[in-house]
């Protein structure tokens, strides 16, 4: 069996070297191509017998799938090259802490390619979505809803990517909860109707923890999350590589891989 070339963008990161960690526990997928920001520290040093190089031309054309872990200036650049280079390639991407303006470019530069994108990676955070749209479609009309993330003191984006895919999947529940709130110090603010309340957290190594609450008159619901190991997400990064290998030209998320 032939197979699936991998190359990864970013692999400096802790991402980064998960994923080439993992990787040699899939019989389906070789690494190929290892690509670097120009200017990188890590440009021109070798891994798993793969120098790391700066060239995003030959990281698409050596590789089946790209996996990137990076910001959203770089994941942008690269759907950019992708497209002048009118490649087959595929992508699965994680990264997170889009502006505005910048997801508005992604959704203009992913048509007609083949894009897994998720906030997320781990199975069991995407499990939970769907317990929460089911939570949600039931309860949201009666409750105060509150997503409380925490995270490592090196993560930059509040809140999180997947704190906000989690409050989607309560407004997939219950469409009337339009308002995000974000909670800061405040001396005269009252919590507003049908609105999802943001905290977000930051301290030490902690790899990723979500709390997702439903507050009832007299009891609460709780749907958490913790993540003990960074190995769910490039474990989950390399299981969407291989089955979107597999499939048509289209945007598609982990919630779409665990329906078949």
């Amino acid at each position: 069996m032939k197979k699936i070339k991998i190359g990864i963008f970013g692999p400096g990161g802790r991402m980064g070297s998960d994923l080439i960690e993992q990787i040699e526990n899939f019989d389906s997928l070789e690494l190929s191509v290892l690509c670097e920001k120009k200017k990188h520290k890590d440009v021109g040093k070798k891994i798993s017998g793969i120098v790391i190089a700066d060239d995003i031309n030959n990281l698409i054309k050596y590789s089946d799938v790209i996996i990137d872990f990076t910001i959203p200036s770089a994941t942008i650049n690269l759907l950019k090259v992708m497209h002048d280079l009118k490649t087959k390639t595929a992508l699965v991407t994680g990264t997170t802490g889009y502006t505005k303006t910048e997801e508005k470019k992604f959704q203009g530069l992913v048509n007609g390619k083949k894009v897994l994108r998720s906030f997320n990676m781990s199975i069991g955070i995407n499990l939970m979505k769907n317990l929460i749209k089911a939570a949600s479609k039931n309860i949201s009309s009666q409750s105060d809803i509150e997503i409380v993330e925490i995270h490592h003191n090196k993560k930059k984006d509040i809140p999180s990517g997947t704190a906000i895919s989690l409050a989607k999947s309560v407004q997939e529940g219950f469409k009337e909860i339009a308002k995000f709130s974000y909670r800061e110090e405040n001396k005269n603010k009252a919590r507003g109707k049908n609105e999802i309340g943001f905290a977000s957290i930051r301290g030490g190594d902690v790899i990723g923890e979500h709390t997702v609450y439903f507050f009832l008159n007299g009891e609460r619901i709780e749907l958490k999350h913790i993540a003990s190991s960074r190995k769910i997400f490039s474990v989950g990064a390399l299981k969407a590589a291989s089955w979107l290998h597999q499939k048509k030209a289209g945007l598609y998320t982990i919630s779409d891989m665990l329906k078949e």
